[in-house]
């Protein structure tokens, strides 16, 4: 079936830039050492990301998206921003040996419903933040295996945002099995997970739900409901190319067969594909280095 494509709204690359930004403003200093070998405590980078996937879980239809922006970087004690692509801000709460509790950040990309077949007539689907605790466990090291292996236990909330007006949009829980693999001199790393999510009933509304307002002869009224809403497999690769450049890749794929809501006419694909990529030049360093 043939995909329609689009680039994110200008609403939503606001929203995004506007968060990545005010995530780093008004943040303490923690102790530090002076030690070079250590990662810097602040940097400032020129960045850019690029991703094409389906609009939204479980869509038949793709889109693109781009953002550049400036992408401040802080290593703090508690408080961790923009230097893991798949974790884009964390906040530090408990670490032991083979245990963390983390406070745990993401981002989820919105969309135009007049640019899919599925939700035309409907309303858009925001930018939605996602925030909340993670427990993550590490169960094998390198001693017995070529990669570290973690498990871990994340419950996040989803916010909406309408401009700047947030709306709850319920919870997801989304157990997540990963594989990490450092080689190389300066410091490449691999990175496989695969991720089982279960949400509430809110959050699935804002997916599948359709209201009798929005109905018609092709798309009944469905009400969703919270349950099992797939499961994802990605791999990730992040290549230090030079001393202050950095570029990531990756490719995740989707599984929804026997998804909760897969009776809902916005439900369209069983499978779904995504490509992203980033660059990150860093342009300005602080003296301060992070403590690990």
């Amino acid at each position: 079936m043939q995909q329609k494509h689009h680039n994110q709204s200008p609403r939503a690359l606001r929203s995004t830039a506007l968060l990545m930004l005010a995530s780093c403003s008004g943040v303490a200093t923690a102790a530090t050492i002076e030690d070079p070998a250590t990662d810097a405590l602040w940097e400032m980078n020129i960045a850019a990301f690029g991703r094409h996937g389906p609009s939204y879980p479980a869509s038949e239809e793709s889109q693109n998206n781009f953002i550049p922006l400036p992408l401040p970087v802080y290593r703090g004690t508690f408080l961790r921003v923009g230097d893991d692509t798949d974790s884009p801000m964390r906040g530090r709460v408990f670490r032991a040996d083979r245990i963390k509790l983390d406070i745990d950040f993401d981002l989820v990309f919105g969309s135009d419903s007049e640019d899919i077949a599925a939700r035309e007539g409907m309303p858009d689907l925001d930018l939605l933040t996602e925030i909340g605790p993670e427990l993550e466990l590490q169960f094998a090291d390198r001693e017995w295996l070529p990669a570290d292996v973690f498990l871990a236990f994340p419950l996040r909330g989803a916010l909406s945002w309408d401009g700047l007006d947030p709306s709850f949009e319920g919870l997801v829980f989304a157990p997540e099995l990963k594989f990490t693999r450092d080689f190389g001199r300066e410091r490449h790393q691999l990175k496989l997970r695969i991720t089982s999510s279960f949400a509430s009933d809110g959050y699935m509304d804002y997916y599948y739900d359709v209201a009798p307002a929005y109905a018609t002869a092709e798309r009944p009224a469905f009400a969703a409901d919270g349950g099992y809403l797939g499961t994802e497999i990605a791999l990730s690769l992040r290549w230090p190319v030079a001393r202050r450049l950095e570029l990531w890749g990756g490719i995740r794929q989707g599984f929804y067969k026997g998804a909760r809501n897969e009776d809902s006419p916005l439900f369209t694909d069983d499978t779904t594909t995504t490509v992203y990529g980033a660059f990150m030049y860093r342009f300005w360093e602080s003296r301060r280095r992070a403590v690990d």
